[in-house]
Parts: C-alpha cells; sequence; structure tokens
C-alpha cells in the first residue's frame, strides 16, 4: 500500500461530506436554481460557421532558475488560423523575484500580455473572429498595483495598454474577440439570477424600504458584513420576509456559475448574455472609470504606482494619463454560458463586437439588470461557430486545443531556449541547486 495511504483514507471519511460538496456534480439547491435559472437558459445552439477567418490564441511559459536566485522566464503566445498559419511572439525576461505571489501574478500578466500582442497581430492579418483561451471580462479588471519585481513595478501600466489596443482595433475593424473558458470560477450569473429574483420578492415592498434593500444589494460586494447584518436585522423586524433574507446569504455563497448549470442538467443551450462593464463595478476601478477629475485620478494612480511616481518624476503624469485613457476605453463585452454537447461541463464566452453598446439591458420589476433583453444576432454567430469546433467532451473547441499543444512550453523547450540563450549572451548559465545543469556557451 502506497504510504499515507491509511491516513487518506482516514481524512476523506471524517471530511466526506466537505469533499462532496465539492466534487460532486450534484448540489442541494440545485431545483431551487432550477426555477431561478430556466427563464435565462435557452435551449439548443444553431451551429453554424460564419466566420472565413477565425484564429485561435493562447500563450505558455516557463523559467529556468539560475545559481544565486535569478529566473530566466521565457513566454510565448501562438495565434493560429483555421488554415494552420501561425503568428508567433516571444518574450525573454531576466530578473530576482522578490515575492512569491508578485513573481506568481508576473507570470501570469505576462502571459496574457503576449496573448494580447500575437491577437493584435492576428487583428492586422485580417481576422474576422479571435477566439482567446480565457476569459475578456476578467482581464479588464485586474487589480491595479505595482509588482514587485525589479525594473517591472510599472508592467500593469503597459498591459492595461496593450489590452486596450486590442479592444479598441477590434471594434474599430468590424472584427469579433471572444473569450472561451472552461474552467471558470466566476459567482456573476448566479449574482444576477439572485438578483432578478430580488427585484420580484421586494416589488410589494414600501418604496423606501424596497430602496434600502436594493442599495445593500449593491454594496454586497463592497461590504459583505455590514450589508448581511442590516438585511438580517430588517428580517428580524418583519420589515422584509425571510426569503429576502436567503437571497443575500445566496448571493455569498461562493459556489460558482459552471457548477450550478452542471448540476441542473439543463442539455444544450446558453444563458442569456450578460451585459459587463467597467463603470458597473463597485470597486475602485470602477470608480477610476466613472470619475472625471483628470487631476484627482492622477494622483489616485500615484499612490498605486509609487516607485514608479518616484522613478519617473514630472514625467508619471503623462503615463498616468494614458492609463486613465486606456482604462475609460474599455467597451462593454456580453458574457454567456454555453453547453455545446449533452452531458457536458458549460464553457463561458465573453465577447466584444459592434452592437454591445446599444444593446438594451432587461428591465424587471422596476430593477435595472444587466440580462440583455434578447440575444443580439452576432452572439449567436459565436455560440454557433463553437458549436462547430466542438467535437465532443475531451474536445471542447478543436482550434484552442490546438494551439495549446503547439504552444505549450516543455522542459526540453526550456533547456533549447537556454542553450540559444547562453551562446547568444556568452555567458557560462549555471542553473540553481535543485536542477543542477550547467550550460556553456
Amino acid at each position: 500500500m502506497p504510504r499515507f495511504a491509511d491516513l487518506l483514507a482516514e481524512e476523506v471519511r471524517r471530511k466526506r461530506q466537505e469533499i462532496l460538496a465539492v466534487v460532486s456534480r450534484g448540489l442541494e439547491a440545485a431545483e431551487r436554481y432550477r426555477s431561478l435559472l430556466k427563464k435565462w437558459w435557452r435551449k439548443g445552439v444553431p451551429a453554424g460557421e460564419a466566420w472565413r477567418c477565425v484564429y485561435g490564441v493562447d500563450g505558455s511559459s516557463d523559467a529556468t532558475e539560475v545559481s544565486g536566485g535569478g529566473v530566466v522566464l521565457f513566454t510565448r503566445a501562438l495565434a493560429l488560423s483555421r488554415d494552420g498559419r501561425e503568428l508567433r511572439k516571444l518574450l525573454v525576461d531576466a530578473f530576482y523575484p522578490k515575492s512569491v505571489r508578485d513573481y506568481e501574478d508576473y507570470v501570469r500578466l505576462v502571459r496574457e500580455h503576449v496573448e494580447h500582442l500575437a491577437a493584435l497581430e492576428a487583428l492586422e492579418a485580417g481576422a474576422e473572429l479571435v477566439l482567446i483561451d480565457g476569459s475578456l471580462y476578467g482581464r479588464m479588471i485586474h487589480v491595479l498595483r505595482e509588482i514587485d519585481i525589479p525594473g517591472r513595478e510599472d508592467f500593469l501600466m503597459d498591459y492595461v495598454k496593450t489590452y486596450s489596443e486590442l479592444l479598441s482595433k477590434a471594434l474599430r475593424s468590424g472584427a469579433v474577440l471572444a473569450g472561451v473558458s472552461k474552467d471558470s470560477r466566476s459567482t456573476l450569473l448566479k449574482e444576477e439570477v439572485l438578483s432578478s429574483e430580488l427585484a420580484l420578492s421586494t416589488a410589494s415592498l414600501p418604496e423606501h424600504t424596497r430602496e434600502r434593500v436594493l442599495r445593500l444589494w449593491r454594496a454586497l460586494r463592497r461590504t459583505p458584513n455590514q450589508a448581511i447584518k442590516e438585511v438580517r436585522e430588517m428580517a428580524a423586524r418583519g420589515a422584509v420576509n425571510a426569503g429576502v433574507y436567503d437571497l443575500f446569504l445566496e448571493a455569498r455563497n461562493p459556489i460558482p456559475d459552471s457548477k450550478v448549470i452542471s448540476a441542473l442538467n439543463l442539455g444544450e443551450g446558453f444563458s442569456t448574455p450578460l451585459k459587463l462593464s467597467l463603470s458597473s463595478l463597485s470597486t475602485g476601478i470602477g470608480d477610476l472609470v466613472l470619475s472625471d477629475s483628470e487631476d484627482k485620478l492622477t494622483s489616485l494612480i500615484a499612490e498605486v504606482f509609487e516607485r514608479t511616481w518616484d522613478k519617473l518624476g514630472e514625467a508619471f503624469a503623462e503615463r498616468a494619463r494614458g492609463l486613465i485613457k486606456a482604462l475609460k476605453s474599455y467597451p462593454p463585452l456580453l458574457t454567456s454560458y454555453a453547453i455545446l454537447g449533452e452531458g457536458d461541463d458549460p464553457l463561458r464566452v465573453d465577447a466584444v463586437f459592434k452592437g454591445v453598446e446599444e444593446t438594451p439591458c432587461k428591465l424587471d420589476s422596476g430593477v435595472q439588470l444587466r440580462f440583455t433583453d434578447g440575444v443580439h444576432p452576432v452572439f449567436v454567430s459565436v455560440i454557433g461557430q463553437l458549436k462547430a469546433m466542438y467535437a465532443g467532451r475531451r474536445c471542447y473547441n478543436a482550434l484552442l486545443l490546438e494551439v495549446d499543444r503547439r504552444v505549450k512550453v516543455t522542459r526540453e523547450t526550456v533547456e533549447t531556449y537556454t542553450k540559444i540563450l547562453s551562446k547568444e549572451v556568452g555567458e557560462l548559465l549555471v542553473h540553481s541547486r535543485g536542477e543542477r545543469r550547467v550550460f556553456y556557451p
């Protein structure tokens, strides 16, 4: 028997219910969510290929650790067309990491950044639809902060600038950007379904009471404990019923949208898209986008990028204005979950295209929701294109899986890159003790 196997069995038996709540496809509240989600779920997926020039984009990275604590990071991205044309991007970084958290964040951010560069080149090559592996919205809402890596503290400024250029270029050219996420931990759909139910549950309340409940709902993401406390007190006084309080508690449940959808066995189809934008965020980045005071914004950004401000001096103001302009240019997008095959896991699909800005949202019991009022035909075409590229549970998107296969950095790749690096710089490269390798120029 493998070492520790007996302890594993004991621990699993002790925490059986806790583990089942995470790994099981079932969900205790499945039937409740079925009734809530039913009116927002559209049965069937219209297969069809609306675009001739389609590119898939993905990135990969790996690093070699050098004696003395240094790191050489190799990051590459590939835009692959359906006819096999490759557009490649590669970046090499060498630095001394100070913080594990900042290093891991930087690796993830620079990989997305190189993907954006590859996607930009795909648009320049005439792409009509660009599929990116990951969430487009998630890339809009990265927390602005300095990265604690020498010489790269202001990297998020470059990230935002390039991402803004990508989104703007897609809109100018009439192309569509679509983010496809196989594993999403988002709770946006669940929260919006609960918001719709809250609108109905509070429709008969006195206006001042209803306004207070809706205000607390909007504050739930920023100050959850305070919001839930106030609603609990209102329920205790009889100002609202227990069902309203339950909705607040359920909104704080971390179970992701994908788990809820999988548990319901809804069959092939997709959810009515949500229209998302930075201006709707109840977070610091949303405040930045909404504010009109450039001096105030520059001052706030200087507080965030303190070391960059110290380094650039008077030139920082121009850099900050560029960041503000880029953030304000982020367009709204549509996001939905799609099940492309019976019994398959849901895919999250984000899409940016001309027409999203004018797409109206649903008004439910006097409350403005983020669900669109109907589905834009371009979004339906995106879902249809994804269906055309679907080949079963093990191949959710043939193009993106092929990009992933071609772009993945293996250890053999790193060894080859390291030899090339040693030759080009003419320097003996000694690995850290854990790697025990030496490369000669």
